[in-house]
């Protein structure tokens, strides 16, 4: 076997080369033969000599010589960069390392190489698609308070469960232990998640649960700015909920109000999502949660899982519609209203002025929607609102003639 100088050495090249792999200026790849970012020409003296000591170290590996350990280092070596599968190619790391997280998913208990080997596998990014099973009987085992994890190592589990669904949408996103303050359970920012540290020490020391619904609602939110980002639409509740985003923008009261907090609809979308979510995974864990309890972990708002669509809210004391807010607010916002192409099904730019589709324009649209259900909906509801906004139109025309 190895010693254990060879060991720390290589495990040492192999993390150090892997967190220099893209370039830290623009995001670009190095050449492998100059160390020169082929973006924008920066030299890398740090990936350099960790290519050069794994270099140099490989040679001296072979089937009788390495280690669990090592095995995982090296397959993560061989997915952060393919510049040394040749090198590798004598090891089958991909079998090897699906092995390894097999026989740790049997684990009661975990001795000092499988919490090294846990510490690998939980503080890489590369590990995100291969252990979900490990990471739920390890998050299982919190819950039941069968563990002899650290806090530190569960925290990385807790990033994995998160990372490895959001970053489905975002190689950006990121997850985040924080003091969030009183009351403030979990957070997001763009596709940044926050968790309270309280929420991460209850669990830790108690088995918390509460933890599984903050979560889902925290990453919901991530989802709703994919969405919002790429002109997404599949209900008239998109589009509602990008309005309210805007207009909060431009006034908090709209969101930052007691009142309208808790009918806001990235919220009530997020609370929902958080229901399902939180109790599916429980269950998958083999946790049964009272219908009451996972109301109210996921704050369900009168316990109505259905209504994602409430367009009042109330400012200053008085009770406004959003759809008629953000008509008047966009009317002059032609370069806003290009930057969201979902604004375009409702709003159409006339005369130098944002202002609505007719009834007659939006049918006309939804004749050539290819029979999609979805978008036909959709314009069905666009449809009723134009038609009850002609309506209205007709009706007060006809009282001032």
């Amino acid at each position: 076997m190895l010693n254990q100088n060879y060991k720390e050495r290589i495990i040492n090249s192999i993390n150090i080369f892997c967190k220099n792999i893209n370039c830290s200026s623009c995001g670009g790849t190095y050449s492998f033969q100059t160390f020169t970012c082929e973006y924008c020409g920066s030299f890398n003296e740090t990936l350099k000599k960790s290519y050069e000591s794994i270099s140099s170290l490989i040679p001296n590996l072979n089937k009788d010589n390495i280690d669990k350990e090592i095995t995982l280092y090296l397959y993560k070596l061989i997915n952060s960069s393919d510049i040394f599968n040749h090198a590798l190619k004598q090891f089958d790391l991909t079998k090897d390392t699906k092995n390894i997280i097999k026989e740790l998913e049997t684990k009661v208990e975990y001795n000092d190489l499988d919490v090294k080997l846990l510490e690998c596998i939980f503080s890489s990014d590369i590990f995100l698609d291969v252990d979900n099973v490990l990471r739920d009987v390890i998050l299982r085992n919190v819950i039941l308070r069968k563990n002899n994890l650290s806090k530190e190592l569960i925290e990385k589990v807790i990033n994995h469960l998160v990372l490895s669904d959001t970053r489905k949408i975002s190689k950006d996103s990121r997850f985040y232990v924080r003091d969030l303050g009183d009351k403030v359970e979990g957070s997001a920012f763009y596709y940044y998640v926050y968790l309270d540290r309280e929420v991460m020490d209850n669990f830790y020391d108690k088995g918390d649960i509460s933890i599984f619904y903050v979560l889902p609602h925290e990453m919901m939110h991530t989802y709703r700015t994919y969405l919002e980002s790429k002109g997404m639409v599949s209900s008239i509740y998109d589009v509602l909920a990008l309005k309210e985003m805007l207009l909060r923008e431009y006034n908090q009261d709209i969101y930052f109000n007691d009142k309208n907090y808790i009918k806001n609809l990235h919220e009530c979308e997020a609370n929902v999502f958080s229901y399902y979510a939180g109790t599916n995974y429980l269950r998958s864990l083999g946790f049964e949660i009272r219908e009451e309890s996972a109301l109210k972990l996921s704050g369900v708002i009168n316990n109505d899982l259905t209504r994602l669509d409430n367009p009042l809210r109330e400012i200053e004391g008085e009770l406004v519609n959003i759809n008629d807010l953000f008509a008047d607010f966009i009317k002059d916002k032609i370069t806003l209203f290009h930057k969201y192409p979902q604004l375009h099904y409702e709003f159409k730019e006339e005369d130098g002025c944002i202002v609505y589709k007719s009834k007659n324009e939006l049918v006309d649209e939804m004749i050539f929607q290819n029979k999609d259900t979805n978008m036909e909906e959709f314009y069905l509801s666009l449809i009723k609102n134009a038609n009850d906004r002609e309506s209205i139109k007709d009706k007060n025309d006809t009282l001032k003639s």
